[in-house]
């Protein structure tokens, strides 16, 4: 049994260790935008009531259609009098069909499906900000990621300078002030590593609210999608697609509509009811009876009431040109705000390229002049850390840069799941 146990033991123990030099299982972009896309509260939630608005053009066709209903009614009168007593009940099927209203009640279909269209809108507006916020926090990961490693670059390097100079200093080629020098720089990276790990830690808790899951092992962004060709395509593109203009677009027709409701009241109401009754009395006992009725009613004088609400809708109609035109130009300087960060990431790119090139031969030449007696420990210092800067900037550009493009996208109302080339779960098809 004791041997069987210390099996189970070592066998446990080559499990553990194998799972320990698996490699973490990496995620995507593509991968996080889909969790996004499917999983994110607020989308889920405005979905939800993406279909409720579905039933309520339900609610409004039910409008137009027949009414039945049922009545009724049973009695027993007492004659106190010569103490006699009546006994009298009646059940009866009615119907009812409004046959004109102004059409009030098409009009009222037309702002609920237009109602329908704008929550839609809306929704893709909505999409396309959680995707970029997630791609921002994606991106912010990989960044501080990158920081990190450059760190602890820097701190390896300045650690092994800062050994060389101690033995330097035994040997007597150096100063005190040379190791002491040497001994702050280090303490300085190591102090800027910690900053750095906390800044990730920070990023990764975004990122796991934003997203649910752990940033374990990212993998490097890789774009598929082609930009417009210059901003002039992007902003007829946003013009004609992008969400928060369809959505405006659609409102100014709902305002248009709420006009013709309001004039509606101002036309006559006819409508068609008919009655089936089955009864009995005491007197005549039992009895059928039908009708059918047509009933109008015209309106004539309301205080001006309906004027009014005539008024108050062409107001509010043209409150919702003026507000199509101002979010219409609120797109077009999202797009170019979007298209200038994009080329000013661009050649931040190149710039930091070039520094590095240039950071890397100073550095190499400063350590060996250093070596020489023509340099001090500090000039190697001041080299090492204008090398890393250049570095940490170049990551800082690219992150930019990609975030850059993502945001021409979003200006321009491409920034979606089709657009990127990710399946839409099942879920979200139905």
């Amino acid at each position: 049994m004791k041997k069987f146990s210390k099996y189970l033991t070592n066998l446990a123990t080559h499990l553990v260790i194998i799972g320990l030099s698996l490699p973490a299982a990496s995620d995507t972009l593509d991968e996080i935008l889909q969790l996004t896309y499917s999983s994110n509260r607020q989308l889920v939630l405005t979905r939800a009531h993406l279909a409720s608005q579905k039933d309520a053009i339900k609610l409004a066709i039910s409008d137009l259609g027949i009414s039945v209903s049922t009545a009724f009614n049973g009695s027993r009168d007492w004659n106190l009098k010569l103490g006699s007593q009546a006994d009298s009940f009646s059940t009866s099927l009615i119907g009812s069909y409004t046959l004109s209203d102004g059409k009030r009640s098409k009009n009222k279909i037309a702002l609920e499906e237009y109602a329908l269209v704008k929550a839609k809108h809306q929704l893709e507006d909505l999409e396309q900000r959680m995707l970029l916020e997630t791609i921002n926090t994606y991106l912010n990961i990989l960044r501080d990621q990158k920081f990190v490693a450059l760190s602890k670059g820097n701190v390896a390097v300045l650690q092994r300078q800062f050994e060389e100079i101690k033995d330097r200093f035994n040997l007597g080629e150096v100063t005190r002030t040379d190791v002491a020098q040497a001994e702050s720089a280090l303490a300085s990276a190591k102090a800027n590593l910690t900053a750095k790990k906390g800044a990730l830690g920070v990023t990764s808790e975004i990122f796991l609210s934003q997203v649910g899951v752990v940033p374990n092992n990212l993998k490097p962004v890789v774009t598929r999608f082609k930009l417009p060709k210059n901003i002039e395509v992007a902003k007829r593109r946003a013009l004609r697609q992008h969400p928060k203009i369809l959505s405006a677009n659609t409102l100014e027709k709902m305002a248009s509509i709420l006009i013709d409701i309001q004039k509606g009241a101002k036309k006559p109401l006819f409508s068609l009811k008919s009655t089936l009754t089955n009864g009995f009395n005491q007197s005549s006992g039992n009895y059928n009876s039908a009708s059918i009725k047509f009933e109008g009613s015209i309106p004539i004088f309301n205080a001006g009431r309906i004027d009014n609400a005539v008024s108050q809708a062409e107001s509010n109609f043209k409150a919702e040109k003026a507000n199509t035109e101002l979010v219409r130009r609120s797109v077009l300087e999202e797009v170019s705000i979007a298209w200038t960060n994009l080329q000013v990431a661009e050649a931040t790119i190149e710039a930091r390229k070039r520094q590095i090139e240039a950071s890397k031969i100073a550095y190499d030449g400063v350590l060996v002049e250093e070596k020489l007696g023509t340099r001090t420990t500090l000039n190697v210092i001041n080299a090492e850390q204008d090398l890393l800067d250049a570095r940490t900037q170049l990551a800082s550009a690219e992150r930019d840069h990609l975030y850059a493009t993502f945001a021409v996208l979003a200006s321009s109302g491409d920034l979606n799941i089709k657009h990127l080339g990710i399946s839409i779960p099942k879920s979200i098809k139905k």
